[in-house]
């Protein structure tokens, strides 16, 4: 067996090693690619040197992996995966995969709204950004309050925190397992009102946000 892995170009470290660790335990093959083929840690900024970029794999090459799997980084790399429509066109072709079971499709943290253009009715975690939750349901996509979701064939957790058990639900889907992990929601409800913000820094932000839409 062989997992896709679509990385940041700057990384989260937990995340990506963390996955790849469970993997190679449970003897699944993988192959990382991003935007760079020189790829660093966001934190350490350590590099590392993948094979290829994510451009360079094609959605015929579908049939190579038997699942797909998209780990965040720094955000404005993590988040411009959202519209990136080679990226969706890669979703799609192991979402429409025929084979004799479903290939596994999954997302962590702040990279889960990737999955949104082909996750309509799907239950997903999501790290919760008023701005990924919108881009989720406006893609009729579930949205979650637990930290891992298990949805068919679409394996989503919340935050870094979770990579391990995120990870071992990847492998128990690949080996044709049962969940080993089942959240349900605290039912907790916090505390407090809404946070003001001046209309200046409003403002601010939305143009910070806008300027940098259109230098993608």
């Amino acid at each position: 067996m062989k997992v896709l892995v679509i990385c940041s170009r700057r990384y989260n470290g937990h995340e990506l090693w963390t996955l790849l660790g469970v993997l190679q335990q449970r003897g699944i093959d993988f192959e990382v690619v991003s935007t760079a083929l020189t790829i660093k840690d966001e934190l350490t900024f350590q590099p590392n040197t993948i094979s290829r970029l994510v451009y360079d794999v094609s959605p015929t090459e579908v049939d190579s992996f038997d699942g797909i799997s998209v780990v965040s980084g720094n955000m404005a790399d993590t988040e411009a995966y959202w519209t990136d429509k080679h990226v969706i066109s890669l979703l799609q072709a192991f979402k429409n995969a025929e084979a004799a079971k479903a290939k596994v499709i999954s997302a962590i943290c702040c990279s889960v709204p990737t999955l949104a253009p082909i996750a309509r009715d799907i239950k997903v975690s999501y790290f919760p950004l008023v701005r990924s939750r919108k881009h989720l349901e406006r893609h009729g996509v579930l949205c979650q309050t637990v930290s891992l979701t298990v949805d068919r064939n679409f394996v989503t957790a919340e935050n870094q925190m979770i990579t391990q058990m995120w990870a071992e639900e990847i492998c128990n889907i690949l080996e044709g397992k049962a969940p080993t992990y089942h959240l349900v929601n605290s039912g907790f409800v916090p505390k407090g009102r809404e946070r003001r913000m001046l209309k200046e820094v409003r403002r601010v932000i939305d143009e910070a946000r806008e300027a940098r839409a259109l230098e993608k």
